[in-house]
C-alpha cells in the first residue's frame, strides 16, 4: 500500500458522502437539506415519496453497480494483464444485453430471466475470449473484445425493435425491487472479491513461476475471471451495459494506492461507486427536465481516458500498452 492511501481513502469516502446528498437535492424539484431531514423523520410529508420512492432507489442502484463495474474492470486486468481489458470493451457487457434482450423476446413470463439470459451471454462471451490465441496476446485480446462487442451491439440493434422494455442503460425509474435485486446480486459480488482479492496479487508473477510454488494458476484466474463476469452481468441485468468504468477507475486506484488487490479492489468498489453516482447526478441535471443516460455520461468521460491511456504507453506490471 503506498504511503499516502489512508489519504485518498478518507478523501474518496468525503467525496462520496457529498456526493449522496446532493444527488438528493437535485432533480425535476430541488430539495433544500431541510426538506431532507424532514423527508426522513416525517414519512407523511409531502418530500418524502421524492426522497425514498425516488431519489434513493436510484442513488443506491448507482452506487452498487459502480462499485460492481469497477472491481470486475480490475478481475479483468489482473487476469488478463491488461491496463484496458474491461467487461464492455471485451464483449462481455454487450453479450449479456444481447442475451437479455432474447430473453424478453423468447420467454416474457420466465422468472429471473433477465439475470439467466444476462448469465448465459456472459458465459458465451468468455468462452470465447478464453479460447484460441487471444489469452496469450493482450493485442489480440482486445482487438477480439472489440469484435465481439461490435458483433452483440449489431445483433442487438436488428433484435431491439421487438423489445421494447430493454432499458437504455439509465437509472430512471429504479424502483424498489430492482433496487433490492442489484443489492443482493452486488453485496454478494463484492464481499466474494474482496475476500479472495490476494488470489488477484499472485497472477503478477508468471505462469511458470506460480506453477513451480505449487500455485494452482487456472482455479485461480477462473475464480477470477467467472466472479469479475458475474459481477458485470449483474449489473447489465437489471440495468443495461454501462461503459468504461471498469478502466478508469482501477487504472486511477493503481496509480493512487498502490498495486496491491487488497488495497485496489475495496478503493476501485468505492471510486466506481462515487464515479457512477457522479455521472448520474450530472446527467439528470445538465438538461434538466430531461436527461443524459448513465451509459452516455461514461462514454463521454471514459473514451477520451481510454485513448490518453494508450497514447501515453503506460505499463502494467511491466507489460508496456504499445
Amino acid at each position: 500500500m503506498k504511503q499516502h492511501a489512508g489519504w485518498w481513502y478518507t478523501g474518496i469516502l468525503g467525496l462520496l458522502l457529498v456526493t449522496i446528498v446532493l444527488a438528493m437535492m437535485v432533480g425535476t424539484t430541488w430539495l433544500g437539506i431541510a426538506q431532507i431531514f424532514r423527508a426522513v423523520t416525517r414519512p407523511a410529508s409531502s418530500d418524502f415519496t421524492t426522497v425514498f420512492t425516488l431519489r434513493v432507489p436510484r442513488i443506491l442502484s448507482s452506487l452498487i453497480c459502480g462499485g460492481s463495474l469497477a472491481v470486475a474492470g480490475a478481475l479483468f486486468q489482473a487476469v488478463f494483464r491488461n491496463p484496458i481489458a474491461d467487461p464492455s470493451i471485451l464483449g462481455v457487457s454487450a453479450a449479456a444485453n444481447f442475451f437479455k434482450l432474447g430473453g424478453v423476446l423468447l420467454l416474457p413470463a420466465m422468472w429471473g430471466r433477465n439475470w439467466f439470459f444476462a448469465l448465459g451471454g456472459g458465459l458465451v462471451a468468455l468462452a470465447i475470449l478464453t479460447s484460441g490465441r487471444a489469452l496469450a496476446d493482450p493485442y489480440r485480446l482486445i482487438i477480439v473484445g472489440v469484435a465481439l462487442d461490435a458483433t452483440f451491439v449489431g445483433l442487438q440493434q436488428l433484435l431491439s425493435s421487438g423489445a421494447t422494455q430493454i432499458s437504455s442503460s439509465t437509472f430512471n425509474g429504479m424502483t424498489w425491487s430492482e433496487t433490492t435485486v442489484l443489492l443482493i446480486l452486488g453485496v454478494i459480488g463484492l464481499i466474494g472479491a474482496l475476500l479472495i482479492a490476494p488470489w488477484a496479487n499472485y497472477l503478477k508473477l508468471t505462469d511458470t513461476a506460480l506453477s513451480h510454488v505449487g500455485v494452482p494458476v487456472s482455479v485461480i484466474r477462473w475464480s477470477l475471471l467467472l466472479l469479475g463476469m458475474y459481477l458485470a452481468v449483474s449489473v447489465t441485468a437489471v440495468v443495461g451495459a454501462i461503459p468504461f468504468v471498469g478502466i478508469v477507475v482501477p487504472n486511477i486506484a493503481r496509480r493512487l494506492v498502490g498495486h496491491d488487490y487488497q488495497t485496489v479492489l475495496p478503493f476501485s468498489m468505492l471510486a466506481g461507486a462515487w464515479l457512477m453516482l457522479a455521472a448520474d447526478t450530472l446527467g439528470r441535471t445538465v438538461i434538466s427536465p430531461s436527461e443524459i443516460s448513465a451509459a452516455t455520461m461514461m462514454a463521454i468521460i471514459g473514451g477520451p481516458f481510454v485513448i490518453l491511456l494508450l497514447q501515453r504507453g503506460r505499463g502494467f506490471y511491466g507489460m508496456s500498452t504499445r
